[in-house]
């Protein structure tokens, strides 16, 4: 098949969308967020970026915490209503039920299934980003999201939005990591299953 030379652009799909909070001012604020993924395993270390001027930041440079909260396809009015609106000029506080766990100032929201409450490592400043990385403090799954113990994306059905400006839902399972490609391994098998480099 041939390829087609398209304009520069992060092409990485699909993009995880999050709800970002800090507490702003003594209230709870929540930003949209596609610029968010895993640095590191032990310890769990995760990032965001954020356009630098963003209420958001304030709240994060200031407490040293954020919450990164992963919201399923049903609050996509609600994710999107955040990436519209600025907290600088909407009170977004009263837009989701929240709880804080041991990072006082990490706002985390009960709707979201999955919530992760962080403490900034390192912040990186990058053109017109900030590039906070997050130390991964705490983790809350909803106790209905999970299989044999395990967060189950297909319970948890997180939002994931695409370059084309499309909110979607994750799709079918096609494959067990660790497992799928053994079947390229002469004789169908190998016993070493540790990741590659």
């Amino acid at each position: 098949m041939p390829k087609i030379k398209v304009r520069n652009l992060p092409l990485v799909l699909p993009i995880p969308t999050v709800l970002a909070g800090a507490v702003v001012d003594g209230k709870p604020n929540y930003s949209a967020i596609g610029n968010c993924g895993i640095i590191n395993f032990a310890p769990p270390v995760i990032y965001i970026s954020s356009i630098k001027s963003h209420y958001t930041n304030r709240g994060i440079r200031e407490n040293g915490v954020f919450s990164v909260n992963l919201p399923s396809v049903d609050l996509v009015r609600e994710v999107d209503y955040c990436g519209l609106v600025s907290g600088s000029k909407t009170d977004k506080s009263g837009l989701f039920a929240t709880f804080y766990g041991a990072t006082e100032k990490a706002p985390l929201i009960v709707e979201c299934p999955v919530n992760l409450a962080c403490r900034v490592s390192k912040t990186v400043e990058v053109y017109n980003m900030d590039v906070f990385f997050g130390e991964v403090v705490e983790v809350y799954v909803n106790e209905d999201c999970l299989t044999d113990g395990q967060p189950d994306p297909a319970k948890i059905r997180p939002l994931v939005y695409g370059l084309d400006n499309i909110y979607r839902d994750v799709g079918a399972v096609v494959g067990k990591g660790y497992s799928a490609g053994k079947a390229l391994f002469p004789g169908g098998n190998r016993e070493d299953t540790a990741p590659a480099g």
